[in-house]
């Protein structure tokens, strides 16, 4: 396992790839198997996996559990653990006990702090962004958790890209603690966030964390399995067959080559591994390139207009020589 920094804000290294949780140890019944589940940490972390991934709402709050209790027989420093607060880990929530507000940050990072048993989480996340908390009110409770040493760094995730922006700027404007993560979901199929979100993090230095990494399962699966997207997984499949690698490995290189730290999901130890194998995979710029061509998405207006305006113009050759920032 490699590092990287945690985006250009931070100083903390984490593993390129970051174990989610969401469904570790997940049976077909709908329980968990804590004992598949500590075998999927520890080999992660055996594998030199830092970076774990787990939020108040996955499996009722079990996911934060099963953390926890690795963290209780680990040394706890040694591991950057990112979790969530907005859905609740409770069945049905009262009207005020979820949502982006003060009061539900409040309650819900103490149940988070309890379960992982640790006193400080290290990327606290907004879930799921709930269009009616005002920015100011969320990033100012956020950096109370900061300050009163409770979280560390600040992540949004599922946020529209207006609401984030709105949400780093404030932070500049007043001296919060800034948006250091954000995490969405991204893959082949999943390139929406290249037209706003991308140009962003990188911009303004932010990680960028890519949850559903291989969409669900399609792209490890056979071409035959989804005809919507047979000519796509197709082309994934014959640079898995020249590289002698599985169509997942290649799905997941190609997120590491795009800067990003993929967000495994395993529910198995075995999923687990085939995953961390992504890390042995070499990708070419032409693998890479010819997989965004047989990937392609329209970026609509007002991308297409100015991509075409721009290059008559020729601020693609300025571009290229002066990178703005």
């Amino acid at each position: 396992m490699k590092y990287r920094l945690l985006g250009r804000n931070t100083g903390v290294a984490v593993s390129q790839l970051a174990l989610g949780t969401a469904r570790m140890g997940r049976l077909e019944n709908g329980k968990s198997d804590p004992a598949e589940s500590q075998k999927i940490l520890h080999h992660f972390a055996h594998a030199g996996g830092n970076f774990i991934d787990t939020s108040s709402a996955y499996q009722g709050g079990f996911s934060e559990q099963m953390v926890g209790d690795f963290l209780n027989a680990s040394s706890r420093d040694d591991f950057v653990i990112a979790s969530k607060y907005c859905r609740t880990p409770l069945k049905q929530p009262g009207a005020a006990t979820h949502g982006n507000h003060r009061k539900a940050m409040m309650a819900e990072v103490e149940g988070s702090l309890k379960r992982l048993k640790t006193d400080y989480i290290d990327v606290y996340f907004v879930h799921f962004d709930d269009s009616i908390t005002p920015i100011a009110e969320m990033m100012r409770g956020l950096d109370d958790l900061v300050r009163a040493g409770k979280v560390l760094y600040i992540g949004l995730s599922n946020m529209p890209m207006w609401r984030l922006a709105s949400a780093n700027m404030l932070a500049q404007w007043r001296g919060l603690s800034p948006v250091s993560v954000m995490q969405i979901q991204y893959n082949l199929l999943e390139r929406a966030i290249e037209r706003e979100y991308m140009p962003f993090a990188e911009a303004t230095g932010m990680a960028v964390m890519a949850w559903s990494p291989l969409f669900g399962g399609v792209l490890a699966k056979k071409d035959t399995e989804h005809p919507e997207h047979a000519a796509s997984l197709q082309a994934l499949g014959h640079i898995a067959d020249q590289l002698q690698k599985s169509p997942a490995e290649i799905a997941l290189a190609w997120l590491l080559a795009k800067n990003t730290f993929p967000v495994l999901g395993p529910r198995t130890l075995d999923q687990l591994s085939s995953g961390i194998k992504a890390l042995d995979v070499v990708l070419s710029a032409a693998d890479i390139a010819a997989l965004d061509q047989a990937f392609a998405f329209a970026t609509g207006y007002p991308y297409d207009l100015l991509s075409a305006t721009q290059t008559k113009a020729g601020y693609d050759v300025l571009r290229s020589d002066y990178p703005v920032l």
